[in-house]
């Protein structure tokens, strides 16, 4: 197929930074107000629509993936007093529809809440948050439109359906704590502009926004994300200072008659760690990577909360296993871990000494809430890669486990196969790999794959289920998923090792599992693809602009790209400490060592890429796609097109409407299965 790209001028902006000048041809394209780059973007998704609207199977694939996209699914429920508010999206529906049942969590006899798909006619609309008073009473909810997560918040009476006259805008990603008496709350509102910066405001029910006073942030840096919660009693609030994804500060508060700002009790401060609390009775039960990489679970009194000063209940585990998270219920701590990746559910006593687990039907992955710290009733879902999402009541007393519900599978796991396997990477540390394929393929080298990975802020990737990939090995491919560092798989050590200076152990890991997956005859250079998005998508820019013989196809989504300039726009100033300032000179050094952008050369043959971003995305600004698909057509060999699609009314990918994410899907599957020559 020959393509004739849309013609992009070039207007080459030579910058000084720290001594090197750095030419960029295409810095006119981040200026998207600019009526000459709106037409520019119009004619790269007229060409990008023209080729994958007309690719055989095109349609047949679009219905095999809305098969998969058009199911019933089911939250965990959340528990206020009696009353059992989950998520149950239906089949047709775009977007999951809040539920409440009363005296018991009973899917089948719930009534609506609250329902996002009458926000708007095309399900552009989304719902952002929903917290939910202590009594269950009532709901301070945001939504956005286009996704673009610019929430404005909103109040719902539960019981009558009415809305209160309280409006509050500016509410992007906001935390928030209902008072015990539901006369206000406390929540962040943005009051950086596009720059995504947090403060703690006061809220008092029936007064108008803009006079709710600032109680904490003033002077903070910005790049400190301060959160606000209330425990489950409604008896703490708990304040919590994010500095980056490596480390916190963490202060409670007794919660009194009137709003008071004062009285902060320190359980963490100005550590290197991570720490999270529950407070059950008089006691405060900590979680912390404080000295101990893969967290390890602290108790101490509420009057005196410091880390410092507290007691080890559950100590750290061994090298490949990382505490997730706890509960406390009764005389019960609930600890959820994995191991290798794979989750368990353990219960133990309050000193830490482990009564049971719950059991699982194969490995996967397990996680629960509890109704309160007073019923010995709980709630765990569990899935796997092959094994679809059930959800279970347990009673921690009796052992009775009921199951409440099960996603139907479109197919039949008993075709395909699953391993975990450990490779060597560049330095010698091995890495997790999953590896799904079709039962009893042959290693002959012949099979189309599709390599994911992240690495990145503290994310972990774990075995959930997954018929995306079940449909890519139905079409005679293989999936493969790595566990590179940059993530959490195996504690902060894991993630540290992959973020800042360390990034290109990222690429390196990535480039080891492709090189895994060749070497062990899954696969070959000619029929490997790869796909990521976000941080992820910085991942792909990485990897095929470093080792762009390895890939003969890549799915670049809504990716950093252009780690110079990445920091001015929008919110990406607060991931400076996962990444590093390019302000920095020493920080700049490693950044412009591995920027994508920055390493797209003349005379190589790339693979055939698909870049694809969303026009109101809030999270990573769309010049890096767009830069990166000008400079890459401008290289690319005539059989490895380059592809920029920027999806309209849309945004990072929360909150999309499941149509859209339908058609989203089925254009990275076309476009890879086209060139890994899946198409019949």
């Amino acid at each position: 197929m020959e393509i004739t790209y849309p013609k992009t001028p070039v207007r080459t902006v030579v910058d000084t930074v720290h001594g090197v000048e750095i030419a960029d041809p295409y810095q006119w394209l981040e200026n998207l107000d600019d009526p000459e780059v709106r037409k520019w973007i119009e004619a790269q998704n007229r060409l990008t629509r023209s080729i994958l609207d007309s690719l055989p199977g095109r349609k047949e694939l679009e219905s095999e993936i809305e098969k998969l996209f058009r199911k019933e699914s089911l939250s965990l429920p959340g528990y206020r007093k009696g009353r059992y508010f989950f998520y149950r999206r239906e089949p047709e529906q775009n977007h999951a529809v809040l539920y409440m049942s009363e005296g018991r969590f009973d899917p089948e006899n719930a009534r609506v809440v609250l329902d996002p798909n009458t926000f708007s006619e095309d399900g552009t609309v989304a719902l952002d948050f929903a917290y939910i008073s202590l009594d269950g009473k009532l709901i301070a909810y945001g939504k956005s439109a286009g996704g673009s997560e610019n929430s404005t918040l909103y109040v719902l009476d539960v019981d009558t359906g009415e809305h209160l006259a309280d409006t509050i805008p500016n509410t992007k990603w906001t935390s928030l704590a209902w008072l015990p008496d539901n006369s206000g709350f406390y929540y962040t509102r943005n009051v950086g502009g596009d720059k995504f910066v947090p403060r703690i405001f006061f809220h008092q029910l029936g007064t108008d926004w803009q006079d709710d006073p600032m109680v904490f942030g003033e002077g903070l840096e910005e790049t400190s994300l301060p959160g606000i919660g209330i425990t489950k009693d409604g008896r703490f609030l708990v304040l919590t200072i994010h500095h980056g994804w490596n480390r916190n500060d963490v202060y409670i508060k007794a919660v009194g008659d009137e709003p008071d700002w004062n009285g902060w009790k320190t359980v963490a401060e100005g550590l290197d760690a991570l720490t999270s609390v529950e407070i059950y009775g008089d006691t405060v039960y900590i979680l912390t990577n404080y000295q101990a990489p893969r967290y390890r679970i602290l108790k101490a009194p509420v009057s005196d909360p410091n880390i410092l000063n507290a007691i080890e209940v559950f100590p750290q585990q061994d090298e490949r296993t990382v505490i997730r998270g706890f509960d406390v219920l009764r005389d019960r701590l609930l600890i959820n871990l994995s191991h290798n990746t794979y989750r368990r559910l353990l219960i133990a006593d309050t000193d830490g000494r482990v009564i049971s687990e719950i059991k699982t039907p194969v490995e996967g992955i397990i996680y629960a809430r509890i109704e309160d710290h007073e019923s010995p009733t709980i709630y765990y879902a569990f899935e796997s890669f092959f094994y679809p999402p059930e959800i279970h009541r347990f009673d921690i007393e009796t052992g009775k486990d009921e199951l409440i519900y099960r996603m139907k599978s479109g197919y039949d796991p008993s075709n395909f196969e699953q391993k975990l396997v450990f490779y060597r990477s560049k330095d010698g540390t091995e890495i997790p790999l999953y590896i799904l394929h079709p039962r009893g393929i042959k290693p002959d080298g012949s099979h189309p794959t599709l390599l994911y990975g992240y690495g990145g802020f503290n994310v972990s990737m774990s075995p959930f289920y997954n018929e995306l990939a079940m449909l890519w090995l139905s079409h005679g491919g293989v999936y493969a998923l790595a566990a590179i560092r940059g993530g959490g798989e195996f504690g902060e050590e894991w993630h540290r090792a992959g973020m800042r200076e360390n990034k290109q152990n990222v690429f390196d890991d990535f480039i080891a599992a492709s090189e895994y997956l060749i070497d062990e005859g899954y696969t070959s250079s000619e029929r490997l693809g790869i796909m990521g998005g976000s941080n992820g998508g910085l991942l792909i820019g990485a990897v095929i602009t470093q080792r762009p013989e390895l890939y003969r196809a890549a799915v670049c989504a809504v990716p950093l790209l252009d780690m110079v300039r990445y920091h001015r726009f929008g919110v990406a100033s607060i991931w400076i400490p996962e990444y590093g300032n390019p302000d920095d000179p020493e920080d700049f050094k490693y950044l412009y060592a591995y920027s994508p952008y920055h390493h797209v050369k003349e005379g190589v043959k790339y693979p055939a890429v698909l870049f694809w971003t969303a026009e109101s995305d809030g999270r990573v600004h769309p010049m890096h796609a767009m830069k990166m698909a000008a400079k890459m057509q401008a290289v690319a060999s005539p059989d490895r097109p380059v592809l920029l699609y920027v999806e309209p009314k849309a945004g990072h990918g929360v909150g999309k409407p499941v149509k859209k994410r339908i058609q989203s899907t089925t254009d990275q599957y076309i476009f890879l299965m086209w060139q890994l020559d899946m198409l019949k």
